[in-house]
């Protein structure tokens, strides 16, 4: 995750309020199935990149042995209380480096984004591959591509309840490959003044060919699905497995 993004920081505790809908089971199922249907055989081991609050894990951890990474000490903090039977590590997806490797490795909810560039991307693939055993499999959940990002588009999330409310609006913006969203928060309880703040992202527009390629720079049999995980933000889902020891990577 970026950094610099208020959201995975300061704002971190309002994130899984702005987002009650995320069908994370359901979601966790899907998952599931494609690394039974693309993964090694009884694939038991999993990182969850860019894992976040520990939405993801809270189900997948049901059939395999889960380990999460972020690079947001507050995600971290709220996932740890979420997940306790799962470890969890920080540091970045384009330069983690963990003793072990896995048979899946999962990267979702659009957190790929985060990677910005072309360059980064591929190193970020390239570390997935590392970190893959023979027969493994790397899942990852997209954002937005660049022929379908939308600029100008206006977008509003509000959160009610007595006890907290919220209203998050932003214009979708763009700069080359690179879409800019700046979200404007009010943040109201009781007993207490209006909080406003303002939270810049910034995220890589990547094209199905571009990410194909540099999955396959990393020496991964490369999928590409249009329909993905969740029906109401489906981004598509792109598959990555890393050929067994003697096997053709084409």
């Amino acid at each position: 995750m970026a950094a610099s993004a208020k959201m995975y920081g300061e704002l971190a505790s309002y994130y899984d309020r702005l987002y009650p809908g995320k069908r994370y089971a359901e979601e966790g199922r899907g998952v599931r199935d494609v690394i039974r249907r693309f993964g090694p055989p009884h694939a038991r081991t999993l990182l969850d990149v860019g894992c976040g609050t520990g939405g993801h894990l809270q189900y997948l951890q049901r059939w395999f042995h889960c380990r999460g990474l972020d690079a947001s000490t507050s995600m971290l903090r709220i996932a740890r209380r979420r997940v306790p039977g799962v470890p969890f590590t920080r540091g970045r997806m384009e330069s983690f480096h963990l003793a072990e490797r896995f048979d899946a490795i999962t990267c979702l909810f659009s957190a790929i984004g985060y990677v910005r560039t072309l360059p980064a991307l591929e190193a970020t693939l390239q570390n997935f591959a590392r970190h893959l055993r023979p027969g493994g499999v790397v899942v990852i959940e997209p954002w937005i591509a660049p022929e379908e990002y939308r600029k100008g588009t206006s977008h509003l999330i509000t959160f009610d309840t007595p006890q907290l409310r919220i209203a998050r609006m932003n214009v979708s913006e763009r700069s080359g490959n690179r879409s800019i969203i700046d979200f404007h928060y009010l943040i109201a309880e009781p007993g207490r003044p209006v909080r406003y703040a303002r939270d810049r992202q910034i995220m890589g527009l990547f094209s199905v060919p571009q990410v194909m390629e540099r999955m396959r720079r990393a020496g991964l049999r490369a999928r590409h699905f249009p329909r993905g995980l969740s029906p109401r933000r489906d981004r598509g889902l792109y598959v990555g497995v890393r050929p067994r020891e003697g096997s053709d990577p084409d």
